[in-house]
This record gives structure tokens, C-alpha cells and sequence, in this order.
């Protein structure tokens, strides 16, 4: 199988990543920071090390890197943890549902929000976005990049209208995280949501809330952190009091092998996605019966296409019996197919990673051809 579904998952891991993983499963499986003996101290030392791993490459104190399963459960507890009744919100019109979904949860709470248009102009995008601004506005949260079409939205033009507003500004890097470089010191980013299991190239079941300070966040989830174990109340302490129960620790074991490989590849990694996906788009306009949905401008590796006939989760199948990884149909993502105009039919997701090859974009331009020329014999 050729994998082209790096913006859901990377594929292969480095293999520094599965070492970890595994040298933890096999080594240690201590619990960290629950146990007075040298293997537990030792899994809280593997812990640590990725913690500040993290906040080295985010540009944050190690305590405000929180653990999280994934970016859903970091914009869960950032959402829910700091919005109050009364409070106000504005997001872009192209979240994720992890976005749109406990917003909408949180209206029985009495928290409102609104949806800013997003353009490829920077300018009318951070218009939009002020324009929804009110007077109890408390966050702005926006996607860096569409995890359907690969745009990347204006975050720092965003964070910093937030500034002059005096509101907080929440990014989704499910797309950016290992690809585009951060620093919350300086960055007018106040959270950033993230996943171990893209960009970063670690395994499944990984990510993180990253805060640029402490913020007065209240945990969505109670129970055992090591510390200040008589206390009846959940301790409101970073980061122990914001990571209830046991750790993923081989996974945060290769997710810090992720990171170290990122942070020694991360401009040439770059380069080849975003060389592979222009290589894509050009070879696209040799096939006059698709059309691309993702813009011409500033992206990730990823490209959004349709078939002018058929829904995309049918050329998905195709794709899948051809001996592709692909993703058809709605990414989790409403709001995107609103804007895009493709409710009925879905997007066909094709997400470069490291591993893939020119040879790779040449073969899937072929089968595309092939599923083409089916549908105009049929």
C-alpha cells in the first residue's frame, strides 16, 4: 500500500519512535510518579524528558505542557476548562469538529459563539474575525491549518487582534504541529492544541494542551494526580492537576522520539511535502473531470479533490483496491464542507508525508486517470 493519509496519522514512525515504544513496554512498565521505587522514578524521568522536549520546541516552561490522548481531549479540556457561563466565542469556518462539537455542547451552559469567514486574503480573514468581536468575547480559537483543504489560516495576524482586544487566542495545530515552528514566549498564542500522532511523528494516543503560561483553567477531569493525595478537591496544580490518573508512558516514550527526529528534519521534511503536493497539483490539470478544492496558497502537504460525477468515498474505495491510503467523505469536519459547497459529496483527502515519494504522486496521478476514464466508458 502506498499511504496518503498522513494528515489522519503518520506512516510509517521513525525508527527511533518504535524503539522507544518498545524498549518502554519491555523495560519499564512502572507507573510514573504513583510509586516510592526506582522504576516508577525512571518512568517519571521518561515523562519529564518529553515534557521539556515539548515546551523546548514550543517555546513554553515545562509545567504548562499537559498530556493529553489526542487533539480533541486538548481542545476538550481547554474549551471546558476555561469558558464560563456568559462567555463568548469566535472560531473560523473551518474547524474541526472537535472545535464545532463542544461549542455547541457548551451552549446549555450558556456560553456563546459565532463563525468568522475565512478568505485567502490575510487581511479580510482578521476583518472577519474582529467583526465578530463583542463585548464578551473571551476567546478567539482558530485552526492553523483546514485538516480538509491544507490552508493555513493567519494565526499570528489572529493572536495578534486578540492582543489589542485583551482576549484569549486558542489554535488547533493538528495539521502544523512538527511542520510549522512555534514559540508561545513570543507568539500571541495563549493555547495550542496538539497531537502526537501527526506532524510529531509519534505514536497514537498521544498529544497535549500547551499553554503559554499558567491560565486559570479548571480540570474537566478528577481524580488520582500523586500529589496532594488527602485533599478531597481536585489540586488546581500545573501540570499534576490537569493529568488525572495514569499516563501513556511508552507512548509519551516515542512521542519524544518524535520530536527529537522533527526537530532534526523539520525543514527538510517540509520541503518534500510541499514539493510532492505541487508535483500533485500540476499533474491534476492533466484530468479535466476533477476538481481541486484546496487553494493555490501558503498549505500543508495536503490536497482536498473531487470527482465532477461520483462521491468521494466511492473514488476512496477505488483508490483502496488500487493499492492507495486515502480518505474520502467529511473529515469530521461540517463546517469546511458548508463552506466548500460539498455537503453532498464529501472530499477525497490525499496527505503527503516524509516517506512518500515523487514515484508515489506519478502512481496515484495513474490510477486517477484510470478511475477517469471507468467512469466516462460507464
Amino acid at each position: 500500500m502506498i499511504y496518503l493519509d498522513n494528515a489522519a496519522s503518520s506512516h510509517p514512525k521513525p525508527l527511533e519512535v518504535l524503539r522507544a515504544v518498545s524498549r518502554q513496554l519491555r523495560e519499564n512498565g512502572a507507573n510514573p510518579g504513583r510509586s516510592g521505587h526506582r522504576m516508577s522514578a525512571d518512568a517519571s524521568e521518561t515523562v519529564y524528558r518529553t515534557r521539556a522536549l515539548l515546551a523546548q520546541e514550543f517555546g513554553t516552561d515545562p509545567e504548562t505542557v499537559l498530556f493529553t490522548q489526542n487533539t480533541t481531549d486538548a481542545i476538550n479540556r481547554a474549551l471546558k476548562g476555561l469558558l464560563q457561563k456568559g462567555d463568548h466565542v469566535v472560531i473560523s469556518d473551518l474547524e474541526h469538529n472537535s472545535v464545532l462539537r463542544p461549542l455547541v455542547a457548551l451552549r446549555e451552559k450558556g456560553i456563546e459563539f459565532d463563525v468568522a469567514q475565512t478568505t485567502e486574503n490575510e487581511e479580510e480573514t482578521v476583518n472577519n474575525f474582529q467583526q465578530k468581536i463583542k463585548s464578551n468575547t473571551k476567546l478567539i480559537f482558530c485552526t492553523h491549518a483546514s485538516n480538509v483543504t491544507g490552508q493555513i489560516l493567519p494565526v499570528h495576524a489572529v493572536g495578534a487582534l486578540c492582543r489589542r482586544y485583551g482576549i484569549l487566542f486558542g489554535v488547533d495545530g493538528a495539521q502544523t504541529a512538527g511542520v510549522e515552528s512555534y514559540d508561545l514566549k513570543r507568539d500571541p498564542i495563549d493555547l495550542l492544541c496538539i497531537p502526537g500522532h501527526k506532524g510529531l511523528l509519534g505514536p497514537q494516543g498521544t498529544g497535549a494542551l500547551i499553554l503559554s503560561r499558567p491560565l486559570d483553567l479548571l480540570p474537566i477531569t478528577e481524580g488520582g494526580t500523586g500529589t496532594d493525595s488527602l485533599l478531597e478537591a481536585q489540586p488546581k496544580i500545573f501540570p499534576e492537576g490537569y493529568e488525572s490518573g495514569t499516563l501513556n508512558t511508552p507512548g509519551i516514550a516515542g512521542l519524544g522520539e518524535g520530536v527529537r527526529f522533527i526537530r532534526k528534519y523539520r525543514e527538510a521534511i517540509r520541503r518534500h511535502e510541499g514539493n510532492l503536493r505541487n508535483l500533485f497539483l500540476s499533474e491534476m490539470e492533466t484530468i479535466p473531470q476533477f476538481c481541486i478544492l484546496s487553494p493555490v496558497g501558503e498549505s500543508v502537504g495536503t490536497v482536498a479533490i473531487n470527482h465532477i460525477s461520483s462521491h468521494s468515498e466511492e473514488l476512496c474505495r477505488f483508490l483502496d483496491q488500487s493499492g492507495f491510503c486515502t480518505r474520502g467523505g467529511y473529515h469530521c469536519s461540517a463546517l469546511a464542507h458548508k463552506k466548500l459547497k460539498t455537503e453532498a459529496q464529501g472530499a477525497l483527502r490525499i496527505s503527503f508525508g516524509y516517506r512518500n515519494t515523487e514515484q508515489d504522486v506519478h502512481e496515484c496521478i495513474r490510477i486517477l486517470k484510470i478511475y477517469q476514464n471507468n467512469c466516462v466508458r460507464t
